[in-house]
């Protein structure tokens, strides 16, 4: 009986270290907060999976050279200051201290595109002056650039919304607004896919524009965004052809 008892506990206790030792071993899948919306190449819609955009080609590269692993958490943007605490992820992309009111906790990346938020408009009304931009589109959920803060304040310019970037740029070429408060690579892409000429579309010599980068942010791991800051180092090179395939780049 003794004998019997002793197995059984042996027993007991290989198993409880072979769960202790698999559960060491499994895989930790850090959750990302991605904008659900509509503004390829960038980022995609949950519904665009099949596209590959650019921020998760590159997350994708950073957790192959890093032994990571990733989920990709779709989230709407009217509550992107909530997303940490609602929706309990780990790291949301992308991200830039000029968006977030809660920035106390927040720890950014460096930048790992540099952009400039130009207002896109027809070309031919490219050297238009300033007074003549009075209706400007953009996506639900973004928020005006901060060059135009005073300009909406005074009244003189007045922002609509749309949840489809397409409807933005035929509202856009068909006059029915004056500008577009977007990338222009996303400007390009959609009339491309509209059958529009991208050249047609310029970024707007009179508007006030604001230079800013895509960031990665974390409330929890810092040590991980240490580790991001040193692969957008060492990864220079691939993270360039990643733009190239995408007709996306640095704005100097």
């Amino acid at each position: 009986m003794r004998n019997t008892i002793k197995k059984l506990a042996c027993f007991v206790l290989l198993l409880c270290a072979f769960t202790t030792s698999a559960l060491s071993n499994e895989e930790k899948v850090y959750r990302i907060g991605l904008e659900d919306v509509d503004y390829y190449p960038m980022f995609t819609k949950i519904d665009e999976r099949s596209k590959t955009s650019f921020l998760v080609d590159v997350m994708e590269l950073f957790a192959e050279r890093n032994g990571l692993k990733f989920e990709y958490i779709h989230l709407p943007v009217t509550r992107f200051d909530e997303w940490y605490q609602q929706d309990d992820i780990d790291f949301r992309i992308p991200d830039s201290p000029i968006w977030s009111v809660k920035t106390d906790n927040l720890v950014f990346s460096q930048g790992i595109i540099k952009l400039r938020a130009d207002t896109v408009v027809l070309k031919q009304d490219e050297s238009k002056p300033l007074s003549s931009l009075k209706v400007l589109g953009s996506l639900y959920g973004f928020v005006p650039g901060p060059h135009w803060r005073d300009h909406i304040s005074a009244g003189h310019t007045k922002f609509i919304y749309e949840s489809s970037m397409s409807v933005l740029v035929r509202m856009l070429k068909k006059g029915m607004i004056d500008g577009l408060d977007v990338s222009i690579f996303v400007v390009h892409h959609y009339a491309k896919h509209l059958g529009y000429k991208p050249e047609d579309f310029v970024a707007s010599s009179q508007a006030p524009s604001t230079h800013f980068s895509y960031q990665l942010s974390t409330m929890s791991y810092p040590e991980i965004i240490k580790d991001f800051d040193a692969f957008l180092v060492a990864s220079q090179n691939e993270i360039s052809m990643l733009k190239q395939r995408k007709n996306i780049f640095d704005v100097k």
